[in-house]
């Protein structure tokens, strides 16, 4: 299991379309900044924080 997770990872996860995670879920208050080696054309973000604002709510 990688440590970084693109949006297609954070859409599988959730199970929902990758337009719907990029325009709604990384956007919600609270969630995880991106991974310091993102770039604006490949955004990651780090798996740990991803799951531990999921286990948040």
């Amino acid at each position: 299991m990688t440590e970084l997770m693109r949006i297609d990872d954070i859409a599988e996860m959730h199970h929902c379309s990758r337009r719907h995670a990029r325009d709604v879920l990384v956007k919600l208050p609270g969630f995880p900044k991106e991974a310091p080696t993102s770039t604006p054309r490949n955004r990651l973000w780090l798996r740990t924080e991803i799951l531990a604002f999921i286990n948040r709510r």
